[in-house]
């Protein structure tokens, strides 16, 4: 190998040179290119309020659709044929099972006039000889 010394050997010259009083002027060279206005300041807590209130229009809406849909549910009205159906499918409900489910207003509507006198009632029942069928039931 050949020996190699750094003092001995030709210095190679670097192609990259400042020009001349370059670091003098660097400070106000920069401050020229510099914007006369100041820049807008952005707050950190405007990014916040955002944020805020995202979450409270999420919360809202979270509340108001269960409350939708609670007030708008309708409810179906039976008809009699279909309320006669049931319960003949279902024989083992007793009467005080029916009385429970309903309202004083529901036993006025069911509840039947009458116009035979009591004078009748004993008659026919004084006549008929299946009496004891009737106290029965």
């Amino acid at each position: 190998m050949k020996e190699f010394n750094l003092d001995k050997e030709p210095k190679i010259i670097s192609g990259f040179t400042a020009p001349t009083d370059y670091f003098e002027n660097l400070p106000a060279e920069v401050l020229r290119k510099l914007p006369a206005s100041d820049p807008k300041v952005i707050s950190i807590f405007a990014r916040k309020t955002t944020w805020i209130y995202s979450f409270a229009a999420i919360f809202i809406i979270a509340i108001l659709i269960p409350l939708y849909n609670l007030l708008n549910t309708s409810t179906i009205e039976l008809d009699n044929a279909t309320m006669e159906n049931y319960l003949a499918a279902h024989e083992n409900i007793s009467n005080d099972d029916i009385a429970e489910l309903l309202d004083v207003e529901d036993l006025q509507k069911i509840k039947i006039h009458s116009d035979i006198e009591n004078n009748t009632i004993e008659d026919e029942l004084s006549t008929n000889s299946n009496l004891e069928e009737y106290l029965i039931n």
